[in-house]
């Protein structure tokens, strides 16, 4: 951002907001105040005033000024209003305080960002395996390169956790839980060393967009081991981002 130079009159206060404070709330429909502010809008600024610390309860009236049209006691130069806007607030028994914050265009694009929506499929199995094989879905149906979950959005894998248990001592072997999809491997999944008997887990994340499918792709998943090594109680979970 440009630099801002400010020459104040007396008893005319400048507050500079550096960041976008938490909202909560829908701007759809909303009622407009006397100076033409959306009403979010002006509960917005009204924070700006909470948080440098007067009184929400002192705020008369909010209305946006432009930059062109300043107050005669107010000059600002050099300022970067792309996303930037400038308010009058007048307080009960005080003189008019400005605030420079976000533009209500912008502040508006701050809550219209794009909403990802994360959602899971469970794969697991009882049984007790020797060597590799593909694990069930959560209605008991054991996947394979043709059978699984069918995709209803386009989106991305996103994560993967599993958590299952060597049956036998073990043998220092990898034991691999690979995500396939239309049946192919994708390249992303769990691993874990069965060095010893017991319970063994594993997780793993990815951005979003890095692993992708689209409409109708099948998700399936199979565990392959290196060895003859007995694995049981099986627990994957893959995690899916859609955008709608």
């Amino acid at each position: 951002m440009k630099k801002i130079f400010v020459f104040l009159a007396v008893g005319i206060v400048l507050l500079l907001s550096a960041g976008v404070f938490a909202f909560s709330g829908d701007l759809s429909g909303g009622n407009k105040n006397s100076g033409g502010l959306e009403k979010d809008v002006e509960d917005f600024v009204k924070n700006v005033v909470e948080k440098k610390s007067l009184s929400e309860n002192d705020v008369e009236s909010v209305k946006q000024v432009s930059f062109t049209e300043l107050p005669k006691n107010v000059d600002l130069k050099n300022i970067d209003d792309t996303n930037l806007a400038l308010y009058e607030i007048n307080m009960d028994g005080e003189k008019p305080v400005f605030v420079i914050t976000v533009s209500e265009e912008t502040f508006k694009k701050t809550l219209s960002s794009e909403d990802y929506k994360r959602s899971f499929l469970n794969f697991g199995t009882k049984e007790t395996v020797n060597g590799s094989g593909f694990l069930e879905t959560a209605t008991g149906v054991k996947t394979s390169f043709e059978k699984g979950y069918v995709m209803t959005r386009s989106g991305s894998i996103t994560a993967m956790s599993t958590n299952l248990e060597i049956a036998d001592e073990g043998n220092s072997e990898k034991i691999e839980i690979v995500i396939y999809k239309n049946g192919e491997p994708i390249g992303f999944g769990n691993s874990m060393v069965a060095d010893s008997r017991g319970v063994v887990k594993d997780y793993d994340v990815l951005s979003y967009g890095t692993v992708g499918f689209e409409q109708g792709d099948v998700i399936s998943v199979y565990v392959k081991s290196d060895g003859n090594i007995l694995w049981k109680d099986v627990i994957t979970m893959v995690e899916i981002t859609t955008s709608d």
